[in-house]
């Protein structure tokens, strides 16, 4: 019937009847078309909206979304044409009818019947309610979209997906990454799971009584959907056909030129969704698919009663879905996150679709990101789904926010490959457990990559096959790299990928994998890169043929050079690989592409294995419980004390050996080094007896030692699954608590959960395995035993539950990062706390319970007084407001207890900058940041802590802007160094001085342009700025207007040039009008440095003062040019005449004749110690010589001899010869001899005779309390004569000859000198007297020489020089004053000085 005929998309309702003529008019025909001519006479009007009318919106909206509408072009789809869809406003303005349009479809169009079913033609009488079609969810939305009430504004059928129909393709919005066309989210809101709404095409319609609505619907099969035909039990028109009859519907079906069927339905809402679901059920194949979802979301795709909500969905999609129950998800990796569940959904390509999309939608309500481990991958796969250089991943990741990770497979560990399969047959990969590839991101994107991933797994399953291959285990390192990072140019180049074995196993065999075509590709690479290896074989055993048990010794020194990472080293110095067996390490391969590196590296590993022999090595063998303990005592004990190093065994418990070997006492500050000669006989004797040494040290260590056992526990079996992880875990804590509170030194006992079977999954988990001294081991299993049995009944009260409201919106950070939040309420109440929905159950014992629900609802207090600010800061300030390393930001977090999050910037490109420390430090716990501005800073925290850090930030924001004042200034690359100056202190008195931040770029003049600028950044407020400015721009002016002169100057004149300190060059420079600052001196005129044979001058500066600089350093080296040097015979004696005092009759005469005068130095000897030479200008040096003689020859002394006993006591301390020389300009040499010893000093504290000193309790008074000795002078003297030579004026010669002889008149009477000391020290200033009159008047009387100490408080002794009579004469008049109180004087004598 032409009733039955589908409706074409954009058409009116009426399809053509080929079997109807076009003369045979119904009396539905003939309305119609005067319905047609009167259309022409009606006025045409602009249909505009009530934009305010919300409750009924306009009908011609279309849904919101980027979906392109498609229009079919035929009834029978068979070709489709892209139009461009109208935009909404310009939908609302269309006319109601366009006679124009309608006259040119009339000529164009051929005549066709009425359809008396179509709500176009015949409209209801009534409106019922429009359509609800929810908007299409973006695959980047992370919230549920809210329905919208439309309908295509061109007339176009809407799809299950609530987008038009296409005959071709579906858009991006609907359709899923993966090619398969399927509905969004959004498709659950259609026919299939709302039986009462209304879909119409085209305008509105009107329901006629008693006629039920109809509807359009339409899904799209791609052709890996459909079943093959020859599968079909029937046809597929003779299936549409049957459907069409059993449902009542209008079906017709078309198919693309790619193969996808696409099957539009019409009829009523129940009989087109059976139609379609009968369509899909009969052609498409059964699907099996995933979704991943939280764990904690399990109870709500599951429903709360009786599994409502999963039922529900079953039922609308005709699917079986599958939620793991809690006990079969406990297992889980730590490090994937949040716990995860696979919810599997069986069904037709429809059914799946429908299925998965409404639990993605209930899943996206609470979450839109996910963390997905896919582990039912082969490793095998993992190079050819990355794809070269991880070409095929990031294609994945293009446009979606979303990443994967697949693990960089080129060697296995524990699982190796599976074996060659046999021809014509594939072999059978196993998962990779172990090593997931992981995928983050969006949830919808993140299940996109997911089904793309494991469909070209199912096709890799068909292609992958593999072959193994025999290469040198040595030679596996150059095949692919020392870390595998050339196996993406393999792949590139061969299409296959290799596996190697590990260093672990004693395997040569490799594997190729690949598809089967290009298999001997890869093969034939894999044998190129193997055979451009050289390589070489080396016995370390043969070296020492002679030992006992030379096989024993080669394997422990590899062992020894392994731990010692010698072995490393050979490898990285000759760039080679040494290969040997595990087990039995004696052969050594070495391979290198190098061919000269292998035999290089053989004589060094020669020499090595010469310089260890069995003497250097030994070993002693102790229960391997002990080996931590001896580790850790006395290692370092034996290396110290002994030169002896320990090479422990691997964690291995059946290894008891443990290895030394002699390397010498350690030198501090200085690593050792491996010998690489013979030992000697000594050096292996001590080597003997130092292992013998530390093997009795370690045994004696052992002998007070417990004997080790080992015994188990096992955890109770009547808990479930889950329940038994968490007791594991509950035993595991208070063990690892035990071993903690043990005393220092007291044994520890290893403990390990299972019993692990080698090179296998399998463990007994039940099991708690102990080891360790008997008795320690047995108290901490009777602890663990009452833990479980406390534990035990403790399990039985946990049966209390309490639930209760949390923010829904805090319930993230309840959780925490991985699950850590809750897991650590969980472990410190040791209750089961379920979070979901807003509401939070707890389960256990009620008292833990209860403890753990108020801190909860204190948390969630505390997060509700939680407030944000959001401060707008212009990027620029963003720097200095984080600080160096982010500390701004930080101090602001730990005062004030927020987060500050600033923004990244787009230029951000490493890590270690301030702007990645401030984000890292303020991004903990608050996940990723998406669309934020980049003048927005955030400020998050209790509501106190931050309004007090918004005040802050703005306050230090007004700062930084204050201080944001900048400026730059222009000097000369070559300006930059003096600028800066030595150390920096140029620079840094400049800041201090301004207070400015001056940033000085950084440069490199070496080959750089000496005319280039650059630019000095100077920053802070303003008038900062103007100051740094205003003082650079100076120092630049004067440096833009210095010249550089440069002087070639032989390098025996830089030292008169500079003078002694500086003073001939500062005087150069001050007469040119040059500064005399030290520092501006150094720059105006620099020398080479000593040690440089150059001889270039550079004077820089001001133009007119370099000039004469320049000038006067030129005349002075032409002076210098010009100068003689001549030599003057002085003696030695002499030359103190020329030098002076403090060197001053020198410089007189280098100033004065303008020459340089050197006086040897008293080092010198030979004839050069008594040339005096003279240099500069012919005239002066002869002035100056003539002067230098004349001064020598006034200088002409006199000798007196003087007796060598005498000569002490004449000097007087040198005070004669002071006098001498300050009151008459003489001075006294000996000719050379040295003076006499100086007779020995009678002891202040004894008497001459030994006594003691007067005691204060004497009778001070007595005569007998004071302390009197004499001795004779002439007692052991120095017998001969000195030369005293007396130098001077000559009338000054001769006064000072005469006061010679008369003091050796003098001195020749002074025959005694008398030691008296008084009782009282006190009294010593009587002897004084005022102003020395007392001791001055005893002098005159006696003719003696007397000498009162200073610190008379000392004890020391009066000390009087004279003959014997006057000796005496001076003591009893000293006594006698001393009686008298100071022989009525006034007493305020100070005590005098000596002499």
């Amino acid at each position: 019937m032409a009733a039955e005929a589908t409706l074409g998309n954009g058409s009116n309702g009426i399809s053509p009847d080929p079997n109807t003529k076009a003369e045979q008019l119904s009396p539905a025909e003939i309305l119609e078309k005067k319905h047609e001519a009167e259309l022409a006479l009606r006025a045409s009007i602009e249909d505009v909206d009530d934009e305010d009318d919300i409750t009924h919106p306009p009908t011609h909206k279309t849904t919101p979304g980027p979906v392109l509408e498609e229009k079919m072009a035929s009834v029978d789809g068979s070709t489709g044409i892209w139009t461009q869809p109208i935009s909404t406003k310009a939908a609302g303005k269309q006319k109601i009818r366009d006679e124009a349009n309608i006259d040119e479809t009339k000529a164009k169009a051929p005549y066709k019947p009425l359809d008396l079913k179509s709500d176009d033609a015949f409209p209801s009488l009534g409106s019922g309610p429009k359509p609800t079609i929810p908007a299409t969810l973006s695959a980047w939305g992370a919230r549920k979209s809210h329905p919208v009430q439309t309908q295509a504004s061109n007339g176009s059928p809407v799809g299950v997906n609530g987008t038009t129909i296409s005959s071709n393709s579906s858009s991006r919005a609907s359709t899923p990454a993966s090619g398969i066309a399927t509905p969004t989210s959004a498709s659950t809101s259609s026919a299939f799971n709302q039986p009462h709404a209304q879909r119409n095409q085209g305008g509105a319609t009107l329901s006629l009584p008693g006629r039920p609505k109809e509807v359009t619907d339409t899904i799209v099969l791609k052709s890996h959907e459909l079943q093959p035909r020859e599968q079909l039990k029937k046809p597929v028109p003779e299936i549409i056909q049957a459907i069409k009859k059993r449902t009542g519907t209008s079906l017709q079906m078309s198919t693309s030129r790619s193969g996808d069927s696409t099957c539009i339905a019409k009829g009523t809402p129940e009989a087109v969704r059976k139609a379609l679901r009968d369509v899909a059920k009969e052609l498409s194949t059964k699907q099996s698919i995933k979704v991943t979802i939280p764990a904690a979301l399990r109870h709500r795709i599951i429903g709360n009663k009786q599994g409502a909500t999963i039922q529900g969905i079953q039922q609308r999609s005709g699917t079986r879905v599958h939620v793991p129950r809690p006990e079969e998800s406990a297992p889980t990796d730590e490090d994937d996150g949040e716990i995860m569940i696979d919810v599997v959904i069986d069904g037709d390509a429809l059914g799946v679709k429908i299925a998965r999309d409404e639990i993605n939608s209930m899943v996206n309500d609470q979450t839109s990101t996910v963390n997905l481990s896919l582990k039912n991958i082969p490793a095998e796969f993992y190079p050819f789904i990355a794809g070269p250089s991880n070409a095929r991943i990031a294609a994945l990741e293009e446009g979606r926010n979303v990443r994967v990770h697949v693990p960089y497979y080129h060697t296995w560990t524990t699982q190796p490959p599976p074996p060659a399969p046999m021809p014509n047959q594939l072999p059978v990969f196993l998962p990779a457990v172990g090593m997931p590839i992981r995928i983050s991101g969006d949830r919808l994107a993140a299940q996109q990559v997911r089904e793309d991933i494991e469909r070209w797994v199912e096709e890799l399953r068909g292609q992958i096959t593999l072959e193994e291959l025999s290469v040198d285990r040595g030679r596996h390192r150059f095949l692919l790299g020392g870390r595998g990072d050339l196996l993406h140019d393999f792949i590139q180049e061969t299409g296959c990928a290799i596996v190697l074995p590990p260093p672990s196993e004693n395997r040569e065999t490799l594997t190729i994998t690949g598809p089967r075509n290009r298999l001997s590709d890869g093969i034939n690479k894999a044998l190129e890169l193997a055979a451009s290896m050289h390589s070489v074989n080396i016995d370390i055993s043969r070296p020492h043929p002679t030992a006992s048990h030379s096989q024993a010794h080669a394997r422990n020194l590899t062992r020894y050079l392994q731990q010692r990472k010698e072995i490393e080293r050979l490898e990285r110095c000759f760039d080679a690989h040494i290969a040997f067996p595990a087990d039995d390490p004696v052969i050594w391969e070495i391979y290198s592409r190098i061919g000269k590196n292998i035999y290089l590296a053989r004589s060094e590993i020669t020499n090595i294995v010469n310089a260890h022999p069995p003497a250097r090595i030994g070993h002693v063998e102790i229960d391997p419980f002990f080996h931590q303990h001896v580790r850790q005592r006395s290692a370092h004990i034996v290396k110290d004390e002994y030169g002896v190093h320990l090479v422990f065994p691997e964690e291995d418990e059946e290894d008891h050996q443990i290895l030394m070997v002699y390397e010498g006492k350690p030198v501090p500050g200085q690593e050792y080094e491996l010998p690489k000669r013979l030992p000697s006989a000594a050096e292996l004797d001590e080597a003997r007896l130092a292992l013998h040494e530390v093997r009795e040290h370690i045994l004696g260590l052992m002998r007070d030692q417990e004997e080790i056992i080992k015994k188990s526990v096992e955890v109770p079996k009547r808990f479930s699954r889950p329940t038994a992880c968490r007791f594991r875990e509950k035993v595991q804590r208070f063990l690892s608590r035990e071993q903690q509170n043990l005393a220092t030194g007291e044994p520890t006992v290893r403990v390990h959960v299972g019993k692990p079977v080698p090179r296998t999954p399998q463990t007994t988990d039940d099991q708690f395995y102990f080891r360790g001294p008997a008795e320690s081991v047995d108290t901490l299993i009777n602890k663990v035993g009452e833990f479980i049995v406390e534990e035990v009944e403790n399990e039985k009260e946990n049966g209390y539950t309490t639930s209760f409201d949390f923010p829904k919106k805090f319930a993230n950070i309840l959780i925490g990062k991985k699950g850590e939040n809750i897991r650590k309420y969980r472990e410190e109440f040791d209750v089961d706390i379920q979070v979901s929905d807003g509401k939070v159950e707890i389960k256990g014992a009620k008292r833990r319970a209860d403890r753990a629900k108020s801190k909860i609802i204190a948390l969630g207090k505390k997060l509700e007084d939680e407030a944000t600010h959001v401060l707008k800061i212009k990027p620029q300030y963003h720097r200095d407001l984080i600080g160096a390393k982010g500390n701004q930001v930080n101090r602001l977090q730990e005062r004030y207890n927020v987060r500050v999050n600033f923004p990244r910037s787009a230029n951000v490109t490493s890590a270690n900058d301030d702007q990645s420390i401030a984000d890292t430090a303020s991004e903990v716990g608050w996940g990723q940041r998406f669309n934020r501005a980049p003048d927005e800073v955030t400020i998050r925290g209790p509501r106190k802590g931050a309004d007090e850090a918004r005040e802050e930030l703005l306050n230090l924001l007004q700062y930084t802007i204050d201080h944001s004042h900048v400026a730059s200034v222009s000097v000369a690359l070559n300006q930059i160094p003096s600028l800066i100056g030595q150390g920096g202190r140029e620079m840094e008195n400049l800041r201090l001085s301004t207070g400015a931040q001056i940033d000085v770029p950084d440069f490199k003049r070496d080959g750089a342009d000496p005319s280039k600028r650059v630019e000095i950044k100077v920053k802070g407020t303003k008038k900062q700025v103007e100051d740094a400015k205003s003082l650079l721009e100076e120092r630049a002016k004067v440096f833009d207007e210095s010249i550089v002169r440069t002087l070639e100057v032989d390098k025996k004149h830089h030292k008169a040039l500079i003078g002694s300190g500086g003073a001939n060059i500062r005087d150069i420079v001050t007469r040119a009008g040059g500064s005399d600052d030290r520092r501006d001196l150094a720059r105006t005129v620099r020398f080479p440095r000593q040690e440089s044979e150059d001889n270039t001058i550079v004077v820089e500066g001001d133009k007119a003062v370099v000039e004469k600089i320049v000038a006067s350093i030129e005349e002075i080296i032409k002076q210098r040019e010009n100068q003689v040097a001549e030599v003057v015979e002085v003696a030695p004696e002499r030359h103190r005449v020329l030098i002076g005092r403090g060197g001053e009759t020198r410089r007189d005469l280098e100033s004065r004749f303008n020459v340089s005068v050197d006086v040897p130095k008293q080092s010198q000897v030979g004839q050069a110690r008594s040339g005096v030479k003279i240099v500069g200008q012919p005239q002066d040096v002869e002035k100056c010589k003539e002067h230098i003689l004349s001064l020598i020859k006034s200088q002409e002394g006199v000798t007196v001899q003087v007796p060598r006993r005498l000569h002490h006591s004449i000097s007087d301390n040198g005070q004669f010869f002071r006098r001498l020389r300050n009151g008459y300009e003489v001075s006294v040499d000996h000719g050379g001899q040295q003076p006499p010893i100086r007779p020995p000093t009678t002891s202040s504290r004894t008497r001459i005779n030994g006594g003691g000193l007067p005691l204060i309790t004497d009778d001070q008074g007595s005569p007998d309390s004071i302390s009197w000795e004499t001795r004779d002078n002439d007692e052991s003297a120095e017998e001969g004569e000195i030369p005293w030579t007396l130098r001077g004026p000559p009338e000054n010669v001769a006064k000072a000859r005469a006061l010679v002889l008369a003091a050796i008149e003098q001195a020749q009477k002074q025959t005694t000198t008398g030691y008296l000391i008084l009782p009282d020290p006190s009294k010593y200033r009587y002897v004084v007297g005022p102003m020395g009159s007392q001791v001055n008047s005893i002098r005159k009387q006696t003719g003696c020489k007397i000498m009162v100490p200073r610190d008379q408080a000392r004890g020391e002794a009066i000390e009087i020089q004279g003959d014997k009579d006057g000796v005496e004469q001076a003591k009893e008049i000293i006594l006698e004053l001393v009686r008298n109180g100071g022989g009525g004087g006034n007493g305020t004598g100070r005590g005098g000085r000596k002499g």
